[in-house]
């Protein structure tokens, strides 16, 4: 009956007499890649969204020389404890530091016309070693003989871009009036060339400081913080490293709160398309069971008969892929996160199209397995 037929012409015949089954089949598949295409697009975006966000706020890690005060340094008392200004070139050459863009400074408070004022001497900012980073956008770069002042600062010493001030027996250009940002000292900064400032102090060669941005790392969030701690010491040993537990931690807990969200979101699209192409398999075979027992009792092979099955599965499932990565890069081309455009990973259609089908007929086999298990006469007696 099918030895004039080939595979290929079978699995036709059966896709065409089994419509309304190949098309909810291939529905579901469609469906399920495009989820697929959609979660991990979005939730990459949300990612890459949240780590600019982040790096906004600025940097993430301080570090200081050992056995400062923190309750002192937070009332703007910064100590007579310093450290050699290479210790920044030192951190931004070993590659195994979890860290990267390193802005040294020095810190003095100062009183300027009865205003508190945070002098702080910086240097351009260093990336690691082997990177091409974009400055953080609190890393100034300040010109020799420039200062730039912080918003609050500015108006009440009653001056603007343009005007000079005296700051340590010295008079500076002001560059630039800061945007204001709100959380303390950083409106009442005074920020100047790091050479200035260490001549101004007396203090050549030295700094008090550097700030840093923690690269991601996997983990839990206590492991991340005693890894990043461990990576600086193990170089710079008479330093204390203390991260920004709230842009650290909020940025390193969004991260795993992501990544386990794309992964039950996964578990439920894989779950869900397994369940329909098994139900609506097993309809099929259980529809098609006389004509299955007909063909065994004419002793077509069972792996011939299974075959058509399985290569039905192969075909709606290959053009539900190839459908469903069409619709989802559609939509996610028009499709943003805040200001943050969508884009699916070019390897992941890829990956999609050659394992969607394997992935698919692993499904659909059981209900074709269970319906060759059953005797033919039993079969064609019960249809008869």
């Amino acid at each position: 009956m099918t030895r004039g037929l080939s595979m290929a012409r079978l699995i036709m015949r059966e896709m065409q007499r089994a419509k309304i089954n190949t098309a909810l089949c291939f529905a579901v598949v469609l469906l399920a890649t495009g989820l697929l295409i959609g979660m991990v697009s979005v939730t990459r975006a949300s990612v890459n969204a949240t780590r600019i966000m982040m790096k906004r706020m600025g940097f993430n890690l301080l570090i200081t020389p050992e056995g400062v005060d923190v309750a002192q340094y937070q009332a703007l008392n910064f100590q007579d404890k310093d450290m050699p200004e290479e210790y920044v070139q030192r951190l931004a050459e070993n590659g195994a530091i979890l860290a990267q863009h390193f802005v040294g400074k020095y810190q003095k408070t100062v009183q300027l016309d009865g205003n508190v004022a945070v002098l702080t001497g910086v240097l351009a900012e260093v990336p690691r070693t082997g990177t091409r980073k974009t400055p953080m956008p609190t890393a100034y770069d300040v010109p020799r003989g420039t200062v730039y002042l912080g918003a609050a600062l500015a108006p009440a010493l009653g001056v603007a871009a343009g005007d000079s001030v005296d700051i340590l027996g010295k008079r500076f250009p002001v560059g630039r009036v800061l945007d204001e940002v709100g959380a303390p000292p950083e409106d009442i900064r005074i920020f100047a060339h790091l050479h200035d400032v260490q001549e101004l102090v007396g203090r050549p060669g030295r700094i008090n400081a550097v700030d840093a941005l923690a690269c991601h790392c996997q983990g839990v969030v206590d492991d991340v913080i005693a890894a990043l701690q461990k990576s600086i010491t193990e170089t710079l040993p008479d330093v204390d490293v203390r991260p920004y537990q709230s842009i650290l931690l909020a940025r390193q807990k969004q991260r795993l709160f992501i990544a386990r969200l794309e992964l039950i979101a996964l578990a439920i699209v894989m779950a869900g398309s397994a369940t329909a192409i098994w139900g609506l398999t097993y309809q099929n075979v259980h529809n098609r069971r006389q004509e299955i027992g007909v063909l065994r009792a004419l002793g077509i092979a069972d792996w011939r008969i299974a075959l058509i099955f399985v290569g039905k599965t192969l075909v709606y499932s290959l053009a539900g892929a190839a459908a469903g990565c069409a619709l989802g890069y559609t939509v996610a081309a028009h499709a943003s996160i805040i200001e943050f455009p969508v884009s699916p990973p070019k390897a992941l259609a890829v990956t999609l199209l050659f394992v969607t089908p394997f992935i698919a007929a692993a499904f659909a086999l059981p209900p074709v397995l269970g319906g060759l298990l059953q005797d033919p006469a039993d079969v064609i007696q019960d249809g008869a």
